[in-house]
Order: C-alpha cells, then sequence, then structure tokens
C-alpha cells in the first residue's frame, strides 16, 4: 500500500514477481510547483493499453495523483525491476530521466539480449558449468525482458555531486557502485535521509557480481561505496525493497563484514588447492542451486575473485580441459 514516510514522500511498492522477488519500492517526492519525482518505477503490471502502468496508476491515485504528475524519474540503477517501465513514463509524461552515465553497460544488455545471454554463458563456461545448468544459468535474463515495455536513455546523465529540491529538501546524488557500475542513492542532509536503491538493503546482503565489460572489481568498488554510507551516518534509510530501517551506517557496516567474512572463506578455500568457479561457489553456497541461483552464486564468486585477483592474492590459470582454476599466491 501507499504510505507517507516523512513529508512529502509516500512509499509505493510495486509488484514484481520474478526470481522469487516480490515487489520493489518506488518513492515520490511530492513538489507542488515542478511535480513529482519518482525514485524507481517498477515493470510492466497492468495491461497493453495502459502500457503496463497500471499498478502504478493505482497506487498514485489513492492521493489523487496520475502517472502524468510524475515531471522526473531517478533511476537508482537500470537493473530491470528498478528500471523497467521508465522508457513507458517518459513517452507518456515526458519526464526527466536521470541515470548515471555508467548505467550504460546495463542497457547495452537490453538493446542485445542474446548477445548479453552468450557472453554470460561463455563465461560461466569457463569457469567449470556445462550442458543444461549452463543453458539455465545463463539465460535468467530473457525472463525479465518481457516486462520491460521499451529501453529508455537518460535525458540528464549523472556523474555524482548532483542535486535537486523536492519533498522540501535538497537531495544529492551519490554515486555508489557496486551492486551496479551506474548506481546512485539520494542524500537528504537536512534530516539524514537516504534513499538507497539496492546498495542497502534490510535483512540481506545485496548480491555483488562480476560481468565481463563491466567493473574490474565490482566488490572493492561496494566496500568503498558502503563505507562513504557509514561516514555519513543516515538516520533513516528508505531502501529499493523490504521496509525502511533507521540507523544507515550500522546497517552498512554490518553488510560489509558480511561480504568480509566470505572473502575469508573464499581464499580459506583457495588455500587447499586449485578450484573452479562452478565447485568454489557450491562450496560457498551449497550444492543444491540451479538456474539464476546458480549463475548468481557463481558470478558474485567472481567477484571475491576479482578482488583477490587485482590485489595480487590469487591468480586464474588454465585447466588441462580449458576449464580456469583458481589459486591463492604463495604470499597469501
Amino acid at each position: 500500500m501507499v504510505g507517507e514516510l516523512a513529508a512529502g514522500i509516500l512509499r509505493i511498492p510495486l509488484p514484481l514477481g520474478i526470481h522469487g522477488i516480490p515487489s520493489v519500492n518506488g518513492w515520490l517526492l511530492l513538489d507542488d510547483q515542478a511535480g513529482a519525482t519518482l525514485v524507481d518505477c517498477g515493470v510492466f503490471a497492468g495491461t497493453e493499453a495502459d502500457g503496463g502502468t497500471g499498478a502504478l496508476s493505482e497506487q498514485l491515485s489513492a492521493y489523487g495523483l496520475g502517472v502524468e504528475d510524475i515531471r522526473r524519474l531517478v533511476v537508482t540503477h537500470a537493473h530491470i525491476d528498478h528500471y523497467g517501465l521508465a522508457g513507458e513514463i517518459v513517452r507518456r509524461t515526458g519526464a526527466d530521466l536521470w541515470m548515471h552515465v555508467r548505467a550504460d553497460a546495463d542497457i547495452a544488455k537490453y538493446r542485445n539480449p542474446d548477445g548479453a545471454v552468450d557472453r554470460r554463458r561463455d563465461m560461466l563456461n569457463e569457469h567449470g558449468l556445462y550442458g543444461e545448468e549452463l543453458t539455465r544459468a545463463s539465460s535468467g535474463l530473457r525472463d525479465w525482458m518481457p516486462v520491460m515495455p521499451s529501453i529508455a536513455d537518460a535525458t540528464t546523465r549523472l556523474r555524482g555531486g548532483e542535486t535537486f529540491t523536492a519533498a522540501g529538501r535538497t537531495w544529492e546524488i551519490l554515486h555508489t557502485p557496486g551492486h551496479s557500475p551506474g548506481h546512485v542513492c539520494l542524500w537528504s542532509e537536512t534530516d539524514r535521509l537516504l534513499l538507497s536503491g539496492d546498495h542497502i538493503l534490510p535483512g540481506i546482503s545485496p548480491p555483488v557480481t562480476f560481468e565481463r565489460g563491466f567493473e574490474a572489481d565490482p566488490l572493492g568498488s561496494y566496500l568503498a561505496s558502503l563505507g562513504r554510507v557509514e561516514e555519513i551516518a543516515p538516520a533513516m534509510v528508505l531502501p529499493g525493497h523490504g521496509e525502511p530501517f533507521a540507523d544507515g551506517a550500522r546497517r552498512a557496516q554490518a553488510i560489509a563484514q558480511s561480504k568480509q567474512r566470505r572473502l575469508a572463506k573464499v581464499l580459506e578455500i583457495l588455500h587447499d588447492g586449485p578450484i573452479n568457479v562452478t565447485d568454489l561457489a557450491r562450496r560457498l553456497v551449497g550444492k543444491d542451486m540451479d538456474g539464476s541461483r546458480l549463475h548468481f552464486a557463481m558470478a558474485e564468486t567472481l567477484a571475491y575473485l576479482a578482488y583477490y585477483d587485482v590485489r595480487g592474492v590469487a591468480y586464474r590459470v588454465p585447466g588441462a580441459d580449458g576449464v580456469f582454476v583458481w589459486r591463492a599466491t604463495a604470499s597469501a
């Protein structure tokens, strides 16, 4: 249901239902003069006649608003659950679409999903995955494509540090890469509110995954971004999924500690001897994985290994079968 979390800020939970994710939070920042700013927009959930905006329209109508009242759309990151309706909203309203310049990497996948699936398949195959398991693990992007009616490019391209006024506050764009190269949070210093997207979430540690052509060290970026949230110490966090929560610094620190524990476990396993990513992921997460769950486990394992690789702690070599195996360096 729609709820007002702070003066002029409405929470709009929007349905998803793909890969076990029930909903995403849209956040509406009201401004009587400039019109509404929507932060994240969900996916096609309606009919062809309404362009898939039915669920969003229904929530907005509870406050006497409609999609046409949205004048600015800020997408925290271009994963489809946060970005899927952006093109339709811009088409219907002429809203100004704000996204970080590094969101281009995700958007390029949507323009050529077959190519993106092929790259993912090649990467997973080189790290020890085969056959039907490989097909199921590499093709999850295709599950999301039908809920994105169109692909939208930003009209305002962000780099971090930009500001705007809405809901009686000045909001600063914080570039917080890691979960996605182009991830941003919105920060109101006046009342120490953080709109966090998927950067920090309640109850779960957001996935940080390695993907070819994106970041060389996504986990290093993520840990640095968590450190920035610790420094600003939000009093209240309005996340992309789940319920709002207090003490953002404490939550950022807890997530960082969970990543560090997993890093330590990876190095411990590497000290046992050479291992490929498929086997390493199953030792970390469990053997009973398939499809998108297996892909995320392997891609996050690769992010841990990339962290060690760029720091000279681990390295990969091709095995006799052409599959890469990873080793700890002698000094690790």
